[in-house]
């Protein structure tokens, strides 16, 4: 008795291994991409947006302590203080930093600012920010967008 050695038919395996893996591999790195993107473009905004006119309409919707100017360049936000109770409380504050995208390091800079410090500026992405603060008055800050 003559045994015969076939191969296998493990080529059609072996073409759909390979199909499974080439096809993982691409998904992978379409997704790398696709995370890289996202990661690239999160400090940049789209240019039709006034992310100014946003941060009024989400966190001080009645404009009680907020006020646009220059077609919506300028944002002007008055915080209460302790004497001037007219204003945004610090939760709308804080609603409206992080409408703006204010890195932490800009936030820290507000809020470590003192009546003695005078004027003080910030900038990320396109804006620019200048604030003082007093105690009895609250921090009043100027948020402004290049055009």
């Amino acid at each position: 008795m003559y045994l015969q050695t076939e191969a296998p038919e493990s080529s059609p395996r072996r073409a759909r291994r390979a199909a499974l893996i080439i096809g993982g591999a691409a998904i992978v790195a379409l997704a790398l991409i696709g995370l890289v993107a996202v990661v690239v473009s999160s400090g940049e905004e789209p240019e039709n947006v006034n992310t100014l006119q946003s941060a009024q309409s989400v966190c001080d919707a009645s404009s009680n302590g907020t006020k646009l100017q220059d077609d919506g360049s300028t944002l002007l936000v008055d915080m209460r203080g302790s004497k001037d109770k007219v204003g945004v409380d610090l939760v709308t504050l804080e609603c409206i930093l992080e409408q703006l995208n204010v890195p932490e390091a800009v936030k820290q800079d507000m809020f470590s600012t003192r009546p003695s410090d005078g004027r003080q500026e910030g900038t990320w992405f396109g804006t620019s920010a200048s604030w003082t603060y007093d105690p009895a008055k609250g921090l009043d800050l100027t948020v402004t967008r290049a055009p």
